[in-house]
Parts: C-alpha cells; sequence; structure tokens
C-alpha cells in the first residue's frame, strides 16, 4: 500500500525585505510528510522552523519553489482558498493559547465549527467528544481566566482538534509549560495520533518534546541539515 502524502516541499524559498537587504529565511527546503506522521521541525531560534510551519499552514506563501498540501499548491492559493483549507482540515496549536477570556472552554472548542456551519446539536457532540479526548469534561463551563496553563494548552489542543483535521501543526506548544504539563501535553497529542491518525508537525527547540517525535527534522540557518526516523 502506497503511504499518502499529506505535505510535499520542492525547493521552497521565503525571502522577506529587511532594509535594504534580503533575508532568506528559508533556502531550498525540500521534504515529504506522510499521514500520521508525528514529526518535529528543531533548531535553534531563527532556523526557519516557525516560517516553515506558516508556510506549510497557508498563512504565508513561498517565495519560489512549491508546497503541496493536502493536494493544494499554497502558493497558487487565493486568501479565500487558504482559510477554506485551514479551515476544514488544518488544526493549529500555539505556545500562548491564545484562547478567547470572555468565553467559557466549551464555546472556546466549538469555535471553529462554527466556520464549518455545523448544526447545534453536532457542535454540541463534537465539543463534548473534544473536551473528553483531553480529560477537561467537567472544565467545560469555565472560564480560560480560572485553568492552569496545562488545561490551557489541553483546551487549545481540544479546539484544534474537534473538527478532526488531517494535520495539526503546534509552535513550541509547551514553552509555557512545566515539565509535568509538558509530558501531560505531548502524551495527549501521542494518542490523538494514534487513534485518529491525524498528522502532527511541531515546530521546537524542547528536547522534552523531541522525545516524543518518530521523527526529527533538524534545521539550521534555513535548511535542512539532518532528516532521522526513530
Amino acid at each position: 500500500m502506497t503511504e499518502v502524502k499529506l505535505i510535499h516541499a520542492h525547493d521552497l524559498v521565503k525571502a522577506y525585505p529587511v532594509a535594504d537587504r534580503e533575508f532568506v529565511a528559508l533556502k531550498n527546503i525540500s521534504l515529504e510528510i506522510g499521514k500520521g506522521e508525528f514529526t518535529g521541525l528543531v533548531g535553534p531560534s531563527g532556523s526557519g522552523k516557525t516560517t516553515l510551519l506558516n508556510v506549510i499552514g497557508s498563512l504565508d506563501i513561498p517565495s519560489s519553489g512549491s508546497v503541496t498540501v493536502l493536494d493544494s499548491k499554497i502558493e497558487a492559493l487565493t486568501h479565500k482558498q487558504a482559510a477554506q483549507l485551514r479551515n476544514l482540515h488544518i488544526g493549529f496549536i500555539f505556545q500562548t493559547y491564545n484562547l478567547l477570556p470572555v468565553y467559557t472552554v466549551a464555546e472556546n472548542v466549538e469555535f471553529p465549527l462554527l466556520l464549518l456551519g455545523k448544526s447545534t446539536d453536532e457542535r454540541k457532540d463534537m465539543v463534548a467528544e473534544a473536551l473528553e479526548w483531553v480529560g477537561l469534561t467537567e472544565k467545560a463551563e469555565m472560564r480560560p481566566a480560572q485553568l492552569s496553563g496545562g488545561e490551557s494548552q489541553r483546551v487549545a489542543i481540544a479546539r484544534a482538534m474537534v473538527k478532526k483535521p488531517a494535520l495539526v501543526l503546534a509552535d513550541e506548544p509547551t514553552a509555557n509549560l512545566d515539565a509535568k504539563n509538558s509530558h501531560h501535553i505531548l502524551q495527549t497529542m501521542e494518542k490523538l495520533n494514534a487513534e485518529l491518525d491525524t498528522t502532527f508537525l511541531f515546530a521546537t527547540h524542547d528536547e522534552k518534546v523531541m522525545q516524543y517525535m518518530k521523527r526529527i527534522i533538524s534545521l539550521e540557518d534555513g535548511e535542512v541539515v539532518k532528516d532521522e526516523i526513530k
């Protein structure tokens, strides 16, 4: 059986104008990531891992080269098509949680479903399932200010997973957490990866995160310097 490739980058370059010169953040990146992978983009700050994550997530476009995600060429998408790709198929997890403070936990998790036009009953069932995945059923009516950092990040995971996306992009998801909560978060994502066959792609320089990765792609100065399966 042929492995399904969710992500294919070929000679990807991303450059930004800086004053009177150009800063090249990504230099001729070529890689493939398959369905169900649990992969880390690792490297020091400034290595290009977050830029690569943003291009794959259609939050940015390549300067040259090509990136195909779920059969969509990122560089060819309109703003509307890129938004649709994200809404339907990609979940995002950030280090800052980005929860809406005036909404309850359940309402924060429900938010992506509003963009998909799901019925009230469908949304209720999907939110309940997502909160059960991350062990926060009893926190559904609380607001973010009442949660710990670990709980807030678990809400962010539930929000990313509630629509059962094909791909989840996680940018330094444990940066604001202690070791115990970091391991809990990573075990939760590992479990969802196994149960739902969702592809997870992390950007991190955290050794705790790297322990869980099945594949590590190392970047330095915008280039892939190592790609290893563990």
